[in-house]
């Protein structure tokens, strides 16, 4: 999403219009992901519909540019192919007028962030890369085998701007946040002091996924900045398994019991934190032991939130060429631990009961109300009329499973 702002901020800068329907532009962006082989059918699928806009030039960019060119250019010859890092150069493709392919190069512009448009959340890439190596994933190739991260000077700028400008939650993204100004000799922390030093205002920050095993490195420097009421006490930790035989297989750089210290230490700091992570079901040589043990380490780590994928092949990857759990058998333990998941995030979320909270109106709700966030970023349902981004005191009436119910505590 924020690659797709940086692309819409370069387009008006050079004097282009964003405009509602296809049938009214010149050129057609697609932005494309490959993180799943689901994700990839569906890219594949609306690249096929934009080839009937034979009218239209027709741009791809993002991650499924590096990893499916050759099937990409099958459906539509004519397009130009920009891989995810080269998104700096696309107003050089569009005022050629020519067919171009940026593939592989991964050289980015790290000058450019998103330009804040309004609205109560602004969205910031600070790096893109990490410095795992996973059997299951294809960001080495998508992204390339390198940390890339944005000066600290360029970040606080747009942030404060942004703030200024109405911002009220900030997100810091990135493949790995973690792994940030591994490439420049700094840390996240550092980034995280200078935002807070430099940029006064009432907002917060939501820092985004980050790999355990690197997280455990900055667990004391972390722990003491989220202190701060400015940021989120909200952790998006990807375990992708509760089985240690298992994260040796997917080449994770820790243990369960590593995960599960790292999880206790954090809360013993900070008390209340929403932790989320991803699991990843019918891995390659998961058995009925290693599924066992994912329930268990779940139910024990008491996770707000997870997020479960079926494991899909992706080439280039060591666990596209191993024997594979029949699709059945992933379909049956993802509906079990999604059951199971949501049961254990039910538990927590009641503890929220009867609690007052500070929280920031951010959206209206799909069903009407409006959803507000606590500093855990948990959501909270409210069903009286607020203004979006206004700083609401609400007293926690009710718990789902996926969110709160309150109301305002005035």
């Amino acid at each position: 999403k924020a690659e797709s702002e940086i692309i819409r901020g370069i387009v008006r800068e050079k004097g282009g219009k964003i405009v509602n329907r296809i049938e009214e532009s010149d050129i057609v962006i697609l932005n494309t992901c490959a993180v799943r082989e689901e994700t990839e059918l569906r890219m594949l699928k609306r690249i096929r519909e934009l080839s009937n806009f034979d009218d239209k030039r027709l741009i791809i960019t993002g991650c499924l540019v590096n990893v499916r060119p050759y099937t990409i250019l099958k459906i539509v010859p004519e397009a130009s192919l920009i891989e995810p890092d080269g998104i700096g150069k696309i107003d050089e493709v569009i005022i050629s007028g020519k067919r171009e392919i940026i593939l592989r190069k991964y050289e980015r512009d790290l000058s450019r962030l998103p330009v804040y448009e309004g609205g109560v959340i602004y969205v910031v890439p600070i790096e893109t890369g990490c410095l795992g190596s996973c059997s299951f994933c294809i960001e080495r190739v998508s992204r390339g085998r390198t940390v890339k991260s944005y000066p600290i000077d360029v970040i606080v700028k747009h942030v404060k701007e942004a703030v200024i400008k109405g911002a009220k939650e900030v997100f810091l993204t990135g493949q790995d946040l973690a792994a940030y100004g591994y490439d420049k000799g700094i840390r996240l922390t550092d980034l995280l002091k200078v935002i807070l030093e430099d940029v006064n205002g009432n907002y917060r920050i939501r820092i985004g996924m980050m790999e355990p095993w690197l997280v455990s490195k900055l667990a004391n420097d972390l722990a003491k900045i989220m202190q701060d009421e400015r940021i989120f006490k909200y952790l998006h930790l990807p375990a992708q398994s509760g089985d240690d035989r298992i994260l040796k297989l997917m080449n994770r750089k820790y243990k369960v019991n590593e995960y599960e210290n790292l999880v206790n230490f954090l809360r013993n700091r900070l008390g209340e934190l929403c932790i989320v992570t991803d699991i990843i079901v019918g891995y390659p040589g998961e058995d009925e032991v290693a599924f066992k043990n994912t329930l268990s380490f779940v139910k024990k780590v008491g996770f707000d939130k997870v997020h479960v994928a079926r494991f899909t092949l992706r080439p280039f990857t060591e666990a596209y060429l191993l024997p594979q759990i029949p699709e059945r058998l992933k379909k049956q333990r993802s509906r079990i631990l999604s059951e199971h998941a949501l049961k254990v995030a039910y538990e927590v979320n009641k503890r929220y009961v009867g609690k007052r909270k500070i929280t920031i109106v951010e959206r209206q709700g799909k069903d009407g109300g409006f959803i507000a966030r606590t500093e855990e970023y948990k959501p909270v349902i409210l069903e009286e009329h607020v203004n979006l981004g206004e700083e609401v005191e609400v007293v926690i009436t009710r718990a789902t499973p996926v969110s709160l119910v309150g109301k305002s505590a005035n």
